[in-house]
């Protein structure tokens, strides 16, 4: 099942997994198994995933959630526990989270990257 998302400031996602649920209370999209999130400049795998209709927030679970570069000429991998997607594509990665970029290697327990622009900052 798949299912494309277009946020206010970010251009079209395309969501794909095995389930898909909507949860009118909280507005918010579920899926579940298989997850394979797509953009211009992003790919993410997972488990399962949650879009928050209100914020335009992608929160992405499981060990691991990888990301990878969706564009042509840039090369990025990463994996954490938890990938929060914003509606300008800005990733956080949280939770045993790494990412390689270039020769860039880094390992943390959050790393804030914009695929984008390529920079990476790392937090405690």
């Amino acid at each position: 099942m798949s299912i494309n998302i277009s946020a206010t400031v970010s251009k079209k996602v395309n969501i794909e997994s095995d389930t898909v649920e909507y949860v009118q209370d909280t507005n918010s999209i579920f899926f579940l198994n298989n997850v394979k999130i797509a953009s211009d400049n992003i790919n993410v795998s997972a488990r399962e995933a949650i879009y928050d209709n209100e914020s335009e927030i992608i929160s992405v679970f499981g060990f691991p959630s990888v990301i990878t570069s969706g564009k042509k000429g840039t090369k990025f991998k990463g994996t954490a526990e938890k990938i929060i997607i914003f509606s300008d594509e800005k990733v956080h990665l949280l939770g045993n989270a790494s990412m390689s970029y270039e020769n860039i290697n880094i390992s943390s327990n959050k790393i804030v990257f914009n695929p984008q622009s390529g920079s990476l900052i790392s937090e405690e």
